[in-house]
C-alpha cells in the first residue's frame, strides 16, 4: 500500500481504539461508583429505619447486604479492565507516533522505530497484519538516511585520502566495519569482527573521530616485530606448561591471555588493579598476530607459527577462536583456533 494509504489506516485504527478506550474508561468509572452508591443506599436505609419504625424495610436491607456486587462482580472485573486500558493507551500512543513519523519529511526514524516496537507487543490481529508494511517503511526510511549519511561520511574521509565501501547500515573503512543504527542514533565500529568502539553518536564528526582513534590505537602502533615474536613464543610455552599439553598445538585465545600477562609491568604484579593494568586489546593482538606471524612470517629460534583454522563450533565461541583479518577488508580473513611453532 502507498504511504498515504498506510497513514489513513493507522489513523482509522487510532480512532477505533480511542472509542474502545473511552468505553472501557466509562465502564471502569461506573463500576467504581456502584460500590459507593450501594454503601450510600445501605446507610440511607439504616437511617430511614431508625426514623420511620412504621415501615418494615428489613427485607430490603437484607437484599442490599446480600448483594455482593463488589466481591462477586466488580473486584474480579477491575484488574482485567485496568490491563485493557493500559494496553489501549500504549496502542493509541504508538499508532499516533507512527502516523506522525511517517508524515515527516524526512520520515522520523527514531519515532517510527519506537512506535513499531510498542505495536509489536500487541496481540491485536489488525495491528499484527500491519507490522510487515510498517517494517518495510522503517527499512526504506533507514536506507534513505543511510545513503545520506554514507555520502557525507565518504566526502569527509575522502578529504583525508581514506576510501569507504559498503552500504548502510554496514560500511567498510579498510579493515574496519562500521555499523550504523539510525533508529537508535549510534554507530558501532569493529576491527574485523571484534568491537573496538561499542557505541558513539551517529554524526559524521563523531564517526570520523572514532575511526581515527581506533585506527591509531590498533594499526598506528610502533611495534618491534622480533620482540613481539619472542614474547609470543614465551606465551605459547606458558600455555603448554600450564595445560600440560602433550601435543604442540594450543589455543590462540589462551596465548593471547598469557601474552597480555607478560605485557604487565612490576606494578601490576605487586598491586593488581585497573590502575596498574596495561591494556592490550583483542583487536591489537589480532593485528599483531597477522602482521608478524603471518604477513611478515617472522621466526623465533628457527621456528615459525603454524595456524589452524577453527571448526564451526569454535567459530561461535570467542573464547575458542579469533577472526584474523588477512586482507584489506574486515571480511577478508578466517577464524583461527589453534597455533603451534614449527621449524621453518
Amino acid at each position: 500500500m502507498s504511504n498515504e494509504t498506510l497513514i489513513q489506516q493507522l489513523e482509522l485504527l487510532h480512532s477505533n481504539y480511542n472509542h474502545q478506550q473511552k468505553a472501557a474508561s466509562a465502564l471502569q468509572t461506573s463500576l467504581k461508583t456502584v460500590t459507593d452508591a450501594q454503601y450510600r443506599v445501605q446507610k440511607a436505609l439504616s437511617v430511614y429505619r431508625e426514623q420511620n419504625s412504621s415501615t418494615d424495610i428489613n427485607g430490603i436491607e437484607t437484599a442490599f447486604a446480600n448483594a455482593n456486587l463488589k466481591e462477586e462482580v466488580i473486584d474480579p472485573l477491575l484488574p482485567d479492565l485496568r490491563r485493557e486500558l493500559k494496553n489501549l493507551t500504549t496502542i493509541i500512543s504508538a499508532l499516533k507516533d507512527v502516523a506522525v513519523a511517517l508524515r515527516g519529511e524526512p520520515v522520523d526514524v527514531v519515532k517510527l522505530d519506537k512506535g513499531i516496537g510498542l505495536l509489536r507487543t500487541s496481540s491485536q490481529q489488525n495491528i499484527i497484519e500491519l507490522l510487515p508494511e510498517l517494517d518495510r517503511e522503517l527499512e526504506l526510511a533507514q536506507r534513505a538516511l543511510g545513503d545520506e549519511f554514507g555520502q557525507k561520511l565518504r566526502d569527509a574521509l575522502a578529504g583525508q585520502g581514506i576510501a569507504i565501501g559498503g552500504r548502510a547500515p554496514k560500511f567498510e573503512i579498510g579493515r574496519f566495519e562500521l555499523e550504523a543504527n539510525f533508529a537508535r542514533r549510534f554507530i558501532v565500529l569493529r576491527y574485523g569482527k571484534d568491537v573496538v568502539v561499542p557505541r558513539t553518536s551517529i554524526t559524521v564528526d563523531a564517526t570520523v573521530k572514532a575511526y581515527q582513534s581506533a585506527s591509531k590505537a590498533i594499526t598506528g602502533r610502533n611495534q618491534d616485530g622480533k620482540a613481539w615474536m619472542a614474547q609470543f613464543y614465551q606465551a605459547y610455552q606458558n600455555v603448554l606448561l600450564k595445560r600440560e599439553v602433550r601435543d604442540s598445538r594450543v589455543n590462540l585465545v589462551e596465548c593471547y591471555v598469557e601474552l597480555t600477562l607478560l605485557n604487565q609491568g612490576r606494578g601490576f604484579f605487586s598491586e593488581p588493579s585497573k590502575r596498574t593494568f596495561k591494556d592490550y586489546s583483542r583487536a591489537e593482538f589480532i593485528y599483531d598476530f597477522y602482521e608478524f606471524a603471518d604477513h611478515q612470517r617472522l621466526a623465533y629460534n628457527g621456528q615459525v607459527v603454524k595456524a589452524h583454522s577453527a571448526t564451526k563450533s569454535q567459530t561461535d565461541n570467542p573464547g575458542k577462536s579469533m577472526w584474523i583479518v588477512e586482507g584489506d577488508t574486515p571480511y577478508d580473513g578466517r577464524y583461527i583456533a589453534d597455533i603451534e611453532f614449527v621449524k621453518e
